[in-house]
């Protein structure tokens, strides 16, 4: 590059010192550009991201799995069982009212007695003062079962009087609204209900009678 670029100086001077003051018109003057490739070098392509030592093919196919889908089968429908019990009461009573009080032969156990209770429930507006933004005053509103609802079964040995099983809601008994009774021997027996600010919904059986 250097060399062409001298000699056409060189040229420029010969012709100078000749005695010629312009250039003939049909001379080009060139500079070699510095950004060619030298002759023979081969181009290279840009959009080849492997630069010739890669081939695109195509790729190998998605594996899929070769294990079966276990195949759900519907259980057999059973026939639930026939309720031998017989049923012997199944009343709502709704307290305050008199103690109810029946006598129960029973000669084939079990006596299953059970009941829901419903308890008398107390609305109360309580009104307290905020602890964040403004401490406005706030009312709440709270419901909660009457302190004087309870329910009581009592089952006595009808010829001495003994209580022989007893259980309810209230007062010495837990909260839980939904219980049951089982007795599991024959005996003449007498049932108590009583109770007050309740409702009560009572579903007795046997075995039979």
């Amino acid at each position: 590059m250097y060399k062409s670029f001298s000699a056409a100086v060189v040229l420029v001077l010969i012709l100078a010192a000749a005695g010629c003051a312009e250039l003939p018109p049909d001379y080009i003057f060139e500079q070699p550009d510095a950004t060619s490739p030298p002759a023979g070098t081969p181009a290279v392509t840009v959009s080849d991201p492997g630069h010739g030592y890669l081939t695109p093919v195509t790729p190998y196919p998605t594996v899929t799995s070769d294990r079966v889908s276990p195949t759900l089968s519907r259980p057999p429908e059973t026939t639930p069982a026939p309720d031998t019990y017989v049923t012997i009461y199944d009343q709502m009573i709704q307290y305050p009212q008199a103690t109810k009080a029946y006598s129960l032969d029973l000669t084939t156990p079990p006596l299953i007695i059970e009941y829901e209770v419903e308890p008398k429930m107390i609305t109360r507006i309580k009104y307290t003062r905020s602890d964040y933004g403004k401490r406005e005053y706030r009312s709440y509103k709270q419901i909660y079962p009457s302190e004087n609802a309870w329910f009581l079964v009592t089952i006595r040995d009808r010829e001495s009087g003994a209580i022989v099983a007893e259980d309810g809601f209230g007062k010495l008994y837990s909260a839980d609204r939904r219980k049951k009774i089982y007795m599991g021997w024959s005996g003449n027996y007498q049932i108590e209900f009583a109770g007050d600010e309740a409702r009560v919904h009572i579903l007795m059986r046997a075995g039979g009678v």
